[in-house]
């Protein structure tokens, strides 16, 4: 089986809306400047983070994924880089994930393949 992922690992986290600052269900607006600008050309929250485009001042879509992903993590007090990921390591951010693909099943339509691959794997595991 080949797994086709659309941009980067950054474009499958974005998708955990638990990121966003929110209160009473809706999109508090970040102070952060950058953060701003990001979401007003693209808002990761509402539409499908692997169908994002680079915004015009990275030179490709990874950087600017990783760097929507940076400032949505330090909105919410955190930090998130490649080499020390953080709480994207923990159950509950792939719980998120997960639950983003089964009520949006039109959304991260490579990650669900990833997961669908790793489901048929584990069920041909021994027990």
């Amino acid at each position: 089986m080949l797994i086709v992922q659309n941009r980067c690992l950054e474009s499958w986290l974005l998708g955990n809306r638990n990121i966003y600052a929110t209160h009473s269900q809706k999109l508090i607006h970040p102070k952060n400047q950058f953060l701003l600008d990001y979401t007003k050309y693209y808002n990761v929250s509402v539409d499908c983070p692997e169908k994002m485009g680079r915004y015009p001042d990275f030179n490709t879509h990874a950087q600017f994924h990783g760097a929507y992903l940076k400032v949505l993590f330090e909105a919410k007090n955190t930090t998130y880089s490649k080499t020390r990921p953080g709480d994207v390591l923990k159950p509950f951010y792939l719980e998120q994930l997960l639950t983003r693909i089964q009520v949006q099943p039109e959304q991260l339509t490579t990650f669900r393949q990833f997961i669908d691959f790793c489901n048929i794997v584990k069920s041909k595991l021994p027990s």
